[in-house]
């Protein structure tokens, strides 16, 4: 399991293909992968912004032992909850832990429902110039504020922006805030000129996998319920022996209501019903974000043409 380090100079690698199989939380990326692990040998990357905590394995569903012994799982379980972490040091641990699989033979294969690690490593960043505010600065003002202020700004800096992102999202709407004040532009502006730069000059085709919403709903209720029954109130509890209530890592889907049934704020009648309602939302927008990117194939995990496609972008893959 990779944790940290250096990347590799993604400029200087050569080209090749690295599939994507992306889609919304509970549609069952999992048990394909595992399924094609069995005829190439497969490494995963996750494109997960919350399986990375260390020690937060029910509540993210982090792959268990039996799937890891199938198939080996990188950029998991590494990062201690009281950090945070962002798309561009996702780009750099992704460059690092792909020269690291092809190095030994091995296939990698991204996986996941990120869509904005998705973007840093198919497009890159935007170049922000030298005429705007230190980030560090502009970042430090922006945690401060509340969730209406930082969207009340950013509806003033860049309303495009404002309205292509989901107005509970703070995490997109302060991160455009800051491209806005760091870079003196509208983020949709530099958007606008960006040229595409692909991590290690690969070609990422994408393959998104997709159910009904009903079907989808009903997934994300049974995997609740066996979440919770499968002890993710005490990994909680035990999480918070050893680290703050408000860390980066507790403050992830589910967790959060946990903390605060477990505070005496959410009673254990709500709890469930509360997750699965979030994690429904959540949902919502993920598959409204894969909508909208171009795509290899689409379908259902089952979809013996969605595998089909995959494999034949392992045996197209031209990485050494």
């Amino acid at each position: 399991m990779n944790t940290g380090g250096t990347a590799p100079d993604d400029a200087a690698a050569p080209a090749g293909v690295c599939p994507v199989i992306v889609g919304p939380t509970a549609v069952g990326k999992t048990a394909l992968v595992t399924a094609l692990a069995r005829e190439y040998p497969v490494e995963i990357i996750s494109l997960d912004s919350r399986q990375i905590y260390h020690g937060l394995r029910i509540g993210t569903a982090q792959p268990t032992a039996e799937e890891l012994a199938v198939c080996p799982h990188h950029l998991i379980d590494f990062l201690p909850p009281e950090e945070t972490y962002d798309a561009a040091r996702y780009r750099r641990d992704f460059c690092r832990v792909h020269a690291e699989i092809t190095a030994r033979g091995g296939r990698p294969v991204v996986v996941g429902g990120a869509g904005l690690y998705l973007t840093a490593i198919r497009e890159g960043f935007f170049d922000l110039g030298t005429e705007g505010r230190p980030l560090e600065a502009v970042r430090a003002e922006l945690d401060a504020l509340a969730d209406e202020e930082i969207r009340r700004r950013l509806h003033a800096a860049d309303p495009n922006t404002w309205q292509r992102i989901h107005a509970n999202d703070r995490y997109r709407s302060q991160r455009a805030l800051e491209i806005c004040e760091v870079a003196g532009r509208p983020m949709s502006e530099l958007a606008a000129g960006q040229h595409p730069r692909p991590a290690l000059g690969l070609s990422f085709p994408v393959f998104v996998l997709e159910r009904p919403v009903a079907e989808l709903d009903a997934r994300i209720a049974a995997r609740t319920r066996a979440m919770l029954d499968g002890g993710w109130l005490e990994e909680t509890r035990d999480l918070l022996t050893r680290h703050d209530a408000d860390c980066a890592g507790l403050g992830s889907l589910g967790y959060r209501e946990i903390v605060a049934h477990l505070a005496g704020e959410l009673s254990a009648g709500k709890l469930e019903d509360a997750i699965v309602r979030l994690t429904r939302q959540y949902a919502k927008r993920q598959r409204t974000w894969f909508r909208k990117v171009e795509a290899a194939s689409r379908g259902r995990p089952e979809d013996e043409a969605v595998a089909e496609a995959i494999r034949q972008s392992l045996k197209d893959d031209a990485s050494p």
